[in-house]
């Protein structure tokens, strides 16, 4: 009988604990011009130009303007730091998964399209080991960002057919 006492006076701490672990719903992403609040910083979202890209043996990206298109959140994410990622192109990637895994919110640093620190959010899920996640908001141009393991991958699909992707993976311990 002290048992379940005791285990009727923890759950309300324990109910108390789990939802000081989750934040509030993020507002809908901004255009190019106006910035992101993100609950870690507040970071300018800059345009990019994707005539002055630097130039690399890698297909040339479409003069459209790559931000990508507003895309809103209805979910929670925890307050665990994102998950760094290290990709080719000199990219970096910070990767978090809402609490129910249905959305992915990124923080891109992709120097061949000029992009500091753009945040996207994609929608998908989790099925078996692999986790996919894409935006399509922006008739002009596809997000998918796929996780298995300690491995990462951002592709960007354009409307007339050009591709470009970058291989991440998660630093080792």
């Amino acid at each position: 009988m002290k048992t379940l006492t005791k285990l009727a006076t923890a759950l309300p701490a324990f109910a108390l604990i789990s939802a000081c672990s989750t934040t509030a719903p993020v507002p809908p992403a901004p255009t190019a011009t106006e910035t992101v609040t993100d609950p870690a910083a507040t970071v300018p979202q800059p345009a990019t130009d994707m005539d002055t890209a630097p130039t690399t043996p890698a297909p040339t990206m479409p003069p459209q303007q790559a931000t990508p298109a507003a895309e809103t959140t209805n979910v929670a994410y925890d307050r665990m730091a994102p998950t760094p990622y290290t990709c080719t192109d000199d990219s970096q990637i910070l990767a978090k998964q809402s609490v129910n895994k249905n959305q992915a919110m990124l923080t891109a640093t992709i120097p061949k399209i000029n992009w500091s620190q753009q945040t996207i959010i994609l929608n998908g899920g989790v099925e078996g080991e692999t986790a996919s996640y894409v935006n399509n908001a922006n008739p002009e141009v596809i997000y998918a960002w796929h996780m298995q393991g300690n491995e990462g991958v951002f592709a960007m699909k354009w409307a007339d057919g050009q591709e470009y992707q970058v291989d991440c993976e998660m630093p080792s311990l």
